[in-house]
């Protein structure tokens, strides 16, 4: 319908594509879609000019106040959420599933404790993905991994750091080594991220290969940590991944940690994002419980973000 009354409007496909921000063809199987469904025509178009049908004229009347009426509707169902959340105190916590927490004791004693959560499941997905919905109000409060930076939406808060290590595939030459430099690695294929997950990051471990002339062929790893670590057992390359995850042991594989130098410059920050202004006291108190937990833990201790540094895997 607001594809309808965009055309209507403007009588010219191109500038109503441009007002709603999409090309052209969508557009065009948007009309066709709601006239299929009314079985009405509603609008003339041929290589000249663009009009309404007369039953075309009758619905954009009508169809004002309806979309009026929709806009007041989603509204008011969202400051109904909004007042039921504050009356529940359920606070909506998510957290990256890159990082094992388990290795965490503080945080994983405390995430797992029944009243923490509220009796709700944490939810675990890719730090993009939790960031995102923190934005849009879906979460409350996210754990994630070096994506997001201090904006006018969000507040983010560095709370420790997650050092990247090698899986590599147990018969590799570098295997029986205790700290890899990437020269050790050779040519043997990495399987990498791709930059749209996570661009800042990419490029921050794009320049530290550079440094070291890091150039081994990449392949796109899996989304599953269980298949990763299969084709790195299966000695079709070896990947880069959080230390913390070191605890998904596969036989064929074996996990080494980089020399500092390279450990320094391959370092995922784990930082706390919420929404900026939050004055919810149950928001706040799991703000300051998850910052309590993870104060003096496995990670360093949190320190403030003075720069953007959007980047984890995922």
């Amino acid at each position: 319908m607001q594809c309808f009354v965009a055309v209507a409007e403007e009588l010219n496909f191109r500038r109503a594509s441009e007002l709603l921000n999409m090309s052209q063809p969508p557009l065009s199987r948007q009309i066709q879609s709601l006239e299929d469904l009314l079985r009405v025509q509603l609008i003339r178009r041929n290589t000249h000019q663009v009009s309404l049908t007369p039953a075309g004229e009758a619905f954009c009347k009508d169809i004002h106040s309806v979309l009026v009426a929709l806009d007041a509707a989603v509204a008011s169902l969202r400051k109904y959420a909004e007042e039921e959340q504050e009356r529940t105190g359920d606070v909506r916590i998510g957290l990256t599933s890159v990082i094992d927490f388990s290795l965490i004791p503080h945080l994983d004693a405390l995430i797992g404790h029944p009243e923490f959560a509220g009796g709700q499941r944490l939810e675990r997905a890719f730090s993009k993905h939790l960031v995102e919905r923190v934005a849009r109000g879906q979460l409350d409060v996210a754990i994630v991994g070096d994506i997001a930076a201090p904006s006018e939406e969000l507040s983010v808060e560095s709370v420790g750091r997650d050092p990247m290590m090698v899986a590599l595939p147990a018969g590799h030459p570098a295997a029986g080594k205790t700290r890899l430099r990437l020269a050790d690695l050779g040519d043997t294929p990495l399987f990498w991220f791709s930059r749209a997950d996570n661009p800042v990051f990419y490029d921050k471990c794009e320049r530290a290969f550079r440094t070291y002339g890091y150039a081994a062929p990449r392949r796109l790893e899996p989304n599953d940590f269980t298949k990763l670590l299969a084709a790195v057992a299966a000695g079709e390359g070896l990947a880069f991944c959080p230390a913390s995850m070191r605890a998904a042991s596969r036989i064929g594989v074996v996990y080494r940690p980089f020399e500092e130098a390279v450990e320094r410059l391959l370092t995922i920050e784990v930082q706390m994002v919420w929404r900026a202004g939050e004055t919810r006291r149950e928001v706040l108190n799991k703000i300051e419980a998850i910052r309590s937990a993870l104060k003096g833990a496995v990670l360093p201790a949190r320190h403030a973000l003075s720069a953007p540094a959007p980047g984890l895997m995922r």
